[in-house]
């Protein structure tokens, strides 16, 4: 393997800090009921915030409403 010459490219922290703004975290989850039905709540948090930017609940998700839930949490201007 060559030796890389020069400058080593940035770290995780350069990379986060410089890109948090345009990076989100993205959460499926189950939540029983207390009649054992099952509710999924799907959550979208912005990194550089930490702040709530989407939130829905469903009893039946498939990938066409995550898709849906996604599109109406970040809206293309």
């Amino acid at each position: 393997m060559v030796k890389r010459r020069g400058l080593p490219s940035q770290g995780w922290q350069t990379f986060l800090r410089n890109h948090a703004p345009d990076i989100a975290a993205l959460d499926l989850f189950a939540v029983p009921t207390i009649r054992f039905d099952l509710l999924y709540v799907f959550v979208i948090v912005r990194l550089d915030r930490r702040d709530v930017v989407w939130i829905n609940v469903t009893t039946n998700p498939n990938a066409e409403w995550v898709a849906r839930q996604i599109t109406k949490a970040f809206p293309w201007n």
